[in-house]
């Protein structure tokens, strides 16, 4: 009720001047906008399988008309689209992922797009030309070159990527205004208003610590909902290499681990 009855106040001053202040603002992000992210972790394709997610960051802070519209570190969301181990007769392996998504500054989804495909050296003609060669020579051993493998793919922790908003978004930024001069009735509807007392202060929110993402891990809660949840509080977190390895024993994944690494 007070603060209610505060908010009445305030808006009958400004309306003395005939005008409110502007709280916020709305960025257009423009599709096609070139956003530059990094990966949070190595990826293999002797390790990871098709579906599996792929933990991004942002590079830089992305800046509309001089607002930050996109946080630098702000977590960011792909996948991987096809991954295939190195094989014999000298075949490579391949990978492909994706840049999904990530979050504005009021938390919107952005959505993005971006496909990297790699593809390891393969050994098939060589392996073909010596197999060939062994064969005329020593046909019993021909076969043991059919056992020789390609390369598979590594793409080391921190490789940037440039992905790329995928359509128009509207981003909502806080701006400031200077406030207009106040008439002295002004200042004793305010006092007048404000006699009633304070309005009390919200409590603020408790940073997320490594005993609540292990309490949230312990109970079922899923890897996207947890980085959501890091991605969108503040954390005093421990992440000594010795804390680190608590963690994991503990049952929490690696793409948590990474996203509390990019909130420190």
């Amino acid at each position: 009720m007070i603060r209610r009855l505060i908010a009445c106040g305030v808006a009958f001053v400004f309306s003395l001047h005939g005008a409110a202040p502007a709280w916020a603002e709305a960025k257009r992000l423009p599709d096609g906008t070139r956003i530059a992210v990094r990966t949070m972790e190595p990826l293999s394709s002797a390790t990871v399988r098709d579906s599996d997610p792929v933990t991004f960051a942002v590079v830089e802070d992305v800046i509309v008309d001089g607002e930050v519209v996109i946080k630098q570190g702000t977590p960011v969301r792909g996948t991987i689209v096809d991954a295939q181990a190195k094989r014999r007769m000298g075949r490579a392996g391949r990978l492909q992922y994706t840049v999904n998504e990530t979050k504005a500054v009021d938390r919107s989804a952005i959505r993005l797009r971006a496909l990297q495909a790699r593809k390891g050296d393969s050994n098939v003609t060589s392996t073909a030309v010596t197999t060939a060669a062994v064969g005329v020579f020593v046909p019993v051993a021909a076969p043991l070159f059919l056992l020789r493998k390609g390369h598979d793919i590594v793409v080391p922790e921190g490789t940037r990527v440039d992905a790329f908003v995928d359509g128009d978004h509207l981003v909502t930024t806080e701006i400031e205004t200077a406030p207009a001069p106040v008439s002295t009735a002004g200042v004793l509807a305010v006092r007048a208003v404000t006699s009633l007392g304070p309005a009390p202060p919200a409590p603020p929110r408790a940073p997320l610590t490594n005993a609540d993402i292990v309490a949230l891990s312990q109970a079922g809660f899923g890897d996207e909902l947890i980085v959501g949840k890091i991605a969108a509080s503040p954390g005093e977190y421990n992440l000594a290499p010795t804390e680190m390895v608590a963690l994991k024993k503990a049952g929490v994944s690696e793409r948590v681990i990474t996203a509390m690494v990019a909130a420190k």
